[in-house]
């Protein structure tokens, strides 16, 4: 009887992951927050927290994937996988062809200076004349008229941590900074409070979504009841860390962005 158990308990969790269906969830982030194999990053804690919500249905799987190799499989009508921390306007046409989830979780695109040089962002008006930092590959809202009409300078980086360095050795005068990247920013500049400055207005606010390729209702029912979830996931939430450099009730606030910050 006894031998039996042992077997049972051997055999079971064996045969819940043979029955399960694998699925990448791709990550095209570089930053420590999302990165996958980035120490502590939230792809690898989404993928086990999706896999264990799943009951041994599904086994999600952290998988980085550039943002150039992304848009190509996009192009690809029966794609496999599920592409985390999205928002359709980042997608373009692209966009159209997939199926997405509810909003899950809120973020910003903070302005960022020194505190011996601090810019008080009220508009797109406080940046012209400026070289500003950012990463190469992200996608800031209306930005790229600004640098078209030569009302800024654009300054990339392949990171926002070296966009930080370049702030601090005075090589741009302001940054874009999301606001979840700020806990893993305060791990790697242990001074950062000392000599960053954060306007009170973040330039844009965004939500992030799941999206996969269509015609896989399961697959979506599913990813819409954990983003539904994560609403009311408080470690989840104080994972994220975003809404307290996010007012609710901003000039503009979407009734999405209120209710992820409520």
């Amino acid at each position: 009887m006894v031998g039996w158990l042992v077997c049972m308990a051997l055999w079971l969790p064996w045969r819940l992951a043979l029955a399960a269906q694998t699925i990448p969830l791709y990550v095209f982030y570089p930053g420590p927050t999302f990165s996958v194999g980035a120490p502590g990053n939230l792809s690898e804690k989404m993928a086990d927290w999706l896999s264990q919500r799943s009951g041994g249905r599904y086994q999600f799987i952290a998988t980085q994937i550039p943002r150039r190799r992304l848009m190509r499989m996009l192009n690809q009508p029966h794609w496999q996988g599920v592409v985390a921390w999205a928002n359709p306007r980042w997608f373009g046409a692209a966009a159209l062809r997939q199926s997405w989830t509810g909003n899950f979780m809120v973020d910003a695109n903070l302005v960022v200076s020194l505190r011996s040089a601090p810019l008080d962002y009220s508009d797109d008006a406080s940046l012209h004349g400026l070289r500003i930092g950012t990463v190469e590959g992200f996608n800031y809202k209306d930005f790229d008229s600004l640098v078209e009409a030569g009302r800024v300078i654009k300054d990339e980086a392949d990171s926002e941590a070296r966009n930080l360095l370049k702030l601090q050795q005075r090589r741009v005068p302001v940054a874009f900074l999301q606001a979840s990247s700020l806990p893993r920013m305060h791990q790697q500049f242990a001074d950062l409070d000392s000599w960053l400055y954060l306007a009170a207005r973040p330039r844009t606010v965004f939500e992030r979504a799941f999206f996969m390729a269509a015609q896989q209702p399961q697959l979506l029912e599913f990813l819409n009841q954990q983003s539904a979830a994560l609403l009311v996931d408080r470690a989840w939430q104080q994972e994220f860390d975003t809404c307290k450099h996010i007012v609710p009730r901003q000039s503009g606030a979407s009734e999405a962005q209120r209710k992820l910050c409520r």
